[in-house]
């Protein structure tokens, strides 16, 4: 028992690490090389000599900028189990084909659903190639894709995938964008490649550009997906889990079911069923609502900010410099993650192109003005 205890603890120690690692420098991710950069990327912070002063080049040295401007991931504690979630189920998926579930990222713009996305397909990626002994030829364990502008069209979701995979070359000529209609479907050979690639994860970005009507169209393809290839889906977006919930009744026609049911039950005076369970019923869901202030145990804001307070690389930042300053940055932020991590990205390069190195009130607030009313 105790050993298992700590196989577990490990573990989760692991995935927790891999999570916090995780840059947040945007990269061009649909596509696989742009992908793969991001999965196998490093992002350590600059050295700082013990005891030395900046250097007089200090003030435009783009290294220092550069990072500052792209910090790493900060986990909360709905982030390492929405990982740990999703990794659990690729582990499981991978032997059989019946049960499994959609997950989805939910919750308002700006809580860091998508940043959690890309760290969950990172971490899986990374644990996949880690149990086949290293990074096979060939293999494509994670396929990252956004909703299409159109999504109407189920044509529109697979030249995602495909143009993700290599499958469709980029347009040449206005002439080329003009007749991409004419082109073929590409459903068979993005089956093909998914599955002789032995892809294990589909993460779908901003559904929310998608209607519940757009998403019955398509669900059966991921459907397919699915249960043919054991392909497990993480969806992401606001609204996410209402959109999918609707778009389950529509693409298998419950609606009508549901009512030829009822009026059969009540014509044989027997009462109705149950209404239809909720979304959250029906999917596992992880939502991410704005980092509070003021928690049960108080900790929760002041953490998030002591963790990205580690990861600063300033010669003169003070002890618990940001989480003295909670209370301002959760007024400027209002808790979201995206504003957050804006603001603490923009006050260091300020800290470090002003010469103080430090993160003060001064810095918050320079860096909050640019956030707009």
């Amino acid at each position: 028992m105790k050993a298992s205890i700590e196989l577990r603890d490990k573990r989760e120690a692991r995935l927790r690490q891999q999570l916090k690692d995780t840059p947040m420098r945007p990269l061009p991710l649909f596509q696989l090389t742009g992908w793969t950069h991001f999965v196998d990327e490093e992002v350590e912070p600059p050295a700082l000599a013990a005891g030395s002063s900046p250097a007089e080049d200090r003030k435009t040295d783009e290294q220092a900028i550069a990072y500052h401007r792209h910090l790493r991931m900060v986990p909360t504690d709905a982030m390492t189990h929405m990982q740990e979630m999703v990794v659990d189920a690729v582990h499981a998926n991978s032997g059989r084909r019946d049960g499994l579930m959609d997950h989805v990222i939910d919750g308002p713009a700006g809580t860091g659903k998508t940043c959690l996305l890309r760290a969950i397909g990172r971490t899986a990626q990374r644990e996949i190639e880690a149990a086949m002994g290293g990074r096979r030829q060939n293999t494509i364990p994670v396929v990252h894709i956004t909703t299409p502008a159109d999504p109407e069209p189920r044509v529109n979701w697979l030249w995602e995938i495909g143009s993700y995979l290599g499958l469709n070359p980029e347009p040449k000529s206005l002439v080329e964008v003009l007749e991409m209609r004419r082109h073929q479907d590409v459903t068979l050979p993005v089956n093909y490649v998914l599955e002789t690639a032995q892809t294990r994860l589909l993460l779908i970005d901003d559904i929310n550009r998608a209607s519940p009507q757009h998403l019955a169209n398509v669900l059966p393809y991921f459907d397919y997906l699915r249960d043919k290839l054991g392909i497990s889906i993480v969806f992401c977006g606001t609204g996410a889990s209402h959109r999918l919930h609707q778009a389950r009744i529509l693409a298998g026609e419950l609606t009508r079911v549901s009512e030829e049911n009822r009026v059969r039950l009540e014509q044989a005076g027997r009462p109705a069923e149950p209404v239809s369970p909720s979304p959250t019923a029906l999917l596992p869901v992880t939502w991410l609502h704005p980092l509070p202030l003021d928690t049960e145990d108080g900790e929760t804001f002041r953490r998030v900010l002591a963790s990205f307070e580690a990861d600063l690389s300033l010669y003169r930042l003070e002890e618990n410099a940001l989480s003295k300053h909670a209370v301002t940055l959760h007024q400027r932020t209002g808790g979201y993650f995206k504003a957050l991590t804006y603001v603490i990205s923009t006050a260091a390069v300020l800290a470090i192109r002003s010469g103080s190195e430090n993160i003060t009130e001064k810095e918050i607030v320079a860096a909050t003005a640019q956030l707009g009313p």
